[in-house]
């Protein structure tokens, strides 16, 4: 007796059809059949677009089992399977072609012939249409509940907690809720307290310290408080003003439920999108207090000038030359890390913080932000370039070929003169051929684009990186270095001379050795 699989998934729609019902139904087809179930797979309000469906992936790992423990898979529809019509399509040729497992939609009218596919790769479309028109009216019924001074959904920021306000009432009598947000009097004078010692510029750390030694509970009920916890009151900073805020972030791109970034690699959309309805309830803060804290956000300010916390502007590049290990800032001093972990062993010693940064910031000045130089390398680059014409002809010649040859397998298939096997081995490295001539030649054209530079740009460039290296704000000061200096190795002192070598990689500059002798000066001695 044939073996197969049932897939159900119902989603948060309440208008969807239960797995019960899902199953119900697919099992009449299976008896009529004489098949035989070997397993129910059951994914309970999960969306089928990008979160996690741990039931399906079970499903699909078994499926590439050899032998599966089942020749079939029966689903009710397209839109149980899933909505999004290229990884559908990815999926069912995988299971079929690949796998040798049949997949049936107990609703999908069958004629047994080539307009099945035809027919599937419609409905297909139309579910990720569904979704996304749903997706939609969602969003829309959201923005709509902000503006009405409702909450959009989710749970309450700290500080605050949901009261229920009725709105209506059903036919039946049933009433309809929606929730506005009122000061929790137990988590409301935390959230003051902080912002309140932020103001007056308080480390974050300095502040959920203290909150730990005083025995404060987390918002997430782990013993520590995390940075990140308060990082996101800082941004909530118009919540705390009494504000309901919508649409501020970015859609999450999700692989197996974890966030893999955000769509178009922004976490915030432009302030111009976001839907605000203000004094919808009560604030905790005053409007001098979030001033405060969006200009020290602004500044990138994490304490007040003269706190004992440093910042240190190497920290992130600088490695040490023996063991390949960061140095880490340590109460004055960069340290090898490798002293920290268990086993280790190098040799190298400290350096001054004051002593390293002064090196490294002189040659920034003396060799970097010069205009000669800096205007001799992009003339270099130009040149460069500028025999690069008949390499941009050449990739572009290529692409045109590729593409016509995968217009002509896709021509083949549509008239089955080849299955879907070979066009698929045949399309694999025309593909990877695609996007690396499309990448090489975008290179290149972004590449001759960015040569337009003027005198007066490299100028106005030069002051303001000088400026940035000059601030007296050394989270500023650490940005500048970065942008400048894409690593900086230490090397151990020299037994001899007690002096030591650091060698430093410019983001965009060759190698470059930098002999430091600690007992006679900071001046660094440039290679001739």
């Amino acid at each position: 007796m044939k073996q197969v699989a049932i897939y159900v998934r119902s989603s948060k729609d309440l208008h969807d059809v239960s797995c019960e019902a899902q199953e119900r139904q697919i099992r009449e087809v299976i008896k009529k059949n004489g098949e035989s179930v070997y397993r129910v797979f059951e994914d309970k309000a999960l969306s089928s677009t990008r979160d996690v469906r741990p039931a399906f992936d079970e499903m699909v790992a078994l499926a590439k089992a050899k032998p599966a423990p089942f020749e079939k898979i029966y689903c009710l529809d397209t839109s149980r399977f899933g909505r999004d019509q290229y990884q559908t399509q990815t999926y069912l040729w995988m299971l079929r072609n690949k796998n040798g497992i049949e997949v049936k939609f107990v609703n999908m009218p069958a004629t047994g012939t080539h307009m099945d596919a035809l027919f599937e790769s419609i409905m297909t479309s139309f579910d990720e249409f569904h979704s996304k028109q749903s997706k939609v009216k969602g969003v829309a019924g959201m923005k709509q509940n902000i503006l009405n001074g409702y909450r959009a959904g989710g749970p309450p920021p700290y500080g605050y907690k949901l009261q229920e306000v009725e709105v209506a009432r059903h036919r039946f009598g049933e009433a309809v809720t929606k929730t506005k947000l009122v000061p929790d009097p137990e988590t409301a004078q935390i959230v003051q307290e902080y912002f309140a010692r932020r103001a007056r510029y308080e480390p974050r750390k300095s502040i959920l310290e203290d909150f730990h030694r005083r025995g404060i509970p987390s918002p997430s009920g782990d013993e520590r408080w995390s940075i990140s916890t308060a990082k996101s009151w800082e941004d909530n900073v118009d919540v705390y003003l009494g504000h309901l805020v919508f649409n501020r972030l970015n859609e999450r791109m999700k692989a197996k439920g974890r966030c893999e970034g955000f769509v178009g690699g922004k976490k915030w959309k432009a302030e111009e999108e976001w839907v605000i309805k203000e004094n919808a309830h009560e604030q905790l803060i005053t409007e001098e207090t979030a001033g405060i804290i969006r200009a020290i956000k602004e500044r990138g300010l994490r304490e007040e000038p003269g706190q004992t916390t440093r910042t240190y502007a190497l920290s992130g590049i600088m490695k040490c030359a023996e063991c390949g290990t960061n140095y880490t800032g340590d109460r004055g001093l960069y340290r090898c890390n490798s002293l920290s972990k268990t086993g280790g062993r190098c040799g190298n010693n400290d350096i001054s913080q004051r002593k390293a940064e002064q090196v490294v910031l002189s040659f920034i000045g003396q060799c970097v932000l010069k205009f000669n130089d800096v205007k001799k390398a992009l003339d270099r680059v130009k040149r460069k370039f500028v025999t690069g014409e008949p390499e941009t002809k050449a990739l572009e010649k290529r692409l045109n070929k590729v593409e016509r040859e995968i217009r002509r397998l896709v021509e083949l298939y549509r008239r089955e003169i080849i299955d879907a096997e070979t066009i698929e081995a045949e399309m694999r490295p025309l593909r990877e051929q695609k996007r690396v001539t499309t990448a090489e030649l975008e290179k290149i054209k972004s590449a001759n684009h960015g040569l337009e530079v003027s005198d007066d740009d490299i100028k106005r460039a030069i002051g303001l990186y000088a400026e940035m290296v000059e601030d007296v704000d050394p989270q500023i000061k650490k940005r500048a270095v970065r942008a400048l200096l894409k690593e900086v190795r230490i090397y151990p002192k020299d037994g001899k001379s007690k002096g030591r070598l650091i060698e430093i990689i410019g983001a965009c500059l060759p190698l470059i050795r930098v002999n430091v002798v600690v007992p006679t000066g900071l001046e660094p001695v440039l290679p001739t």
